[in-house]
């Protein structure tokens, strides 16, 4: 659901010098009794880093839950996590990722918050044949031939645009114009948002875009805001969007309701805190969510040390990660990323009609051990895949910012 923020020609440069790599034969990987290493590409810094602790935490907490509880995989092995951080940055991405592949020899990278990182390192990964699972929501991500390697654990770009245009209309706007940052991820919802609103019947007034780390907006904001839209949507990231909402408050535009992504005006609260309770006000924000009330949810949330009531988004998407690789390699029965890439579709979408739907990576080691086929249901999600990677059955929580708190006002599909 994200992207670090980058220009285009940058990012460019970015995946033709990944493409360039592409000469680097694919990894060997042994069938020892060794760790099997799994790398984790974390937003520690930049646009992504309020993410990037948490999606750690719930990686580690999820190999020791298998490493401990469940024995491992394939007679004993452990899963080992290597994390690195992409900066939420794809030339920081680019370079981590090829430490991951060619200094640590892991088996799978996972995390990937940022969409536009992603896009950059998925060449790699794939002349690596190295399982890809990303966070991200860039429709770009899983597009072309990813040779049953790219898999998305984040609902698709496209399909967000729809569900803001749904909840905006929901609320009574007629009218509502849209302020989006030029990155994959936020892109990929401008046009979905557009039809779906004049399709419920609301008109668009106005479609701008701004570029990152502008050091001002107010050119925007009085374009966008003066025609008084009922909804602005502004799909963007955490500092863009800070700095937005300030110049709309003080420019005294309190006609028009905000509707963010909540990976910008939530953060793990870091926009209120960039901006404080007045400014935050009233802002609506929407986010793919995880099922709260699941025994998978609250297994992840039991391990992790997740507050209650508390919906830990990207952590939970994190945790379903490393749960599909281990069931995928002992399904398989080895470690070898050609081998066991193959299993991922049958330990999620269940491989025939008797599949044993299992909550957690224990329960499902066990099944398999039984030679039960078994599908898995996510703690980040109820989901099912396509079989060209993207989340099928994603839940959508409508948010409102009352008081300097995040409230929960609506469930959307």
């Amino acid at each position: 659901m994200s992207d670090s923020s980058f220009d285009r020609r940058a990012f460019l440069g970015v995946a033709s010098a990944a493409f360039a790599a592409l000469a680097v034969p694919r990894l060997a990987f042994s069938q020892d009794n060794g760790p099997i290493r799994i790398g984790l590409l974390a937003p520690l810094t930049g646009a992504g880093g309020a993410y990037g602790e948490g999606m750690v935490n719930a990686a580690k907490q999820a190999a020791n839950f298998i490493n401990s509880e469940g024995g491992g995989v394939l007679g004993g092995r452990k899963i080992e996590i290597v994390v690195e951080d992409d900066e939420s940055n794809p030339t920081a991405g680019v370079a981590a990722a090829r430490k991951l592949l060619d200094v640590s020899k892991v088996s799978a990278i996972v995390g990937v918050w940022s969409s536009a990182v992603a896009m950059a390192i998925k060449p790699i990964t794939i002349e690596k044949g190295v399982p890809l699972f990303v966070t991200g929501s860039g429709d770009e991500v899983t597009q072309g031939d990813n040779q049953g390697l790219v898999w998305r654990f984040q609902a698709r770009g496209t399909d967000w645009g729809a569900i803001f245009a749904r909840a905006a209309l929901k609320d009574g706007a007629r009218t509502a114009s849209v302020l989006a940052l030029q990155t994959p991820f936020t892109l990929s919802m401008v046009n979905p948002f557009v039809e779906a609103f004049k399709k419920g019947g609301g008109k668009i007034l106005d479609v701008v875009y701004y570029n990152p780390n502008q050091p001002s907006y107010r050119a925007e904001v009085e374009k966008v805001f003066g025609k008084k839209p009922d909804a602005v949507f502004l799909p963007s990231y955490l500092p863009d969007l800070s700095a937005i909402a300030r110049e709309v408050y003080r420019s005294g535009f309190s006609d028009s309701r905000i509707y963010a992504n909540s990976s910008a005006a939530d953060a793990e609260g870091a926009f209120i805190k960039n901006v404080g309770k007045s400014v935050a006000e009233g802002i609506h924000h929407i986010q793919s969510i995880p099922p709260a009330s699941s025994t998978a949810y609250k297994t992840f949330a039991h391990r992790a040390g997740i507050p209650a009531n508390t919906l830990a988004i990207f952590p939970s998407n994190v945790w379903d990660e490393i749960s599909v690789l281990a069931l995928a390699i002992e399904h398989a029965g080895s470690a070898d990323p050609a081998v066991f890439a193959k299993s991922i579709l049958p330990v999620v979408n269940g491989s025939g009609p008797n599949a044993k739907s299992v909550e957690d990576p224990v329960d499902g080691l066990k099944a398999l051990r039984a030679k039960q086929a078994i599908s898995y249901s996510g703690a980040g999600s109820s989901f099912r895949f396509t079989p060209t990677g993207d989340q099928l059955n994603r839940e959508y929580g409508h948010f409102v910012i009352k008081n300097g708190a995040n409230q929960l006002i609506d469930t959307l599909r």
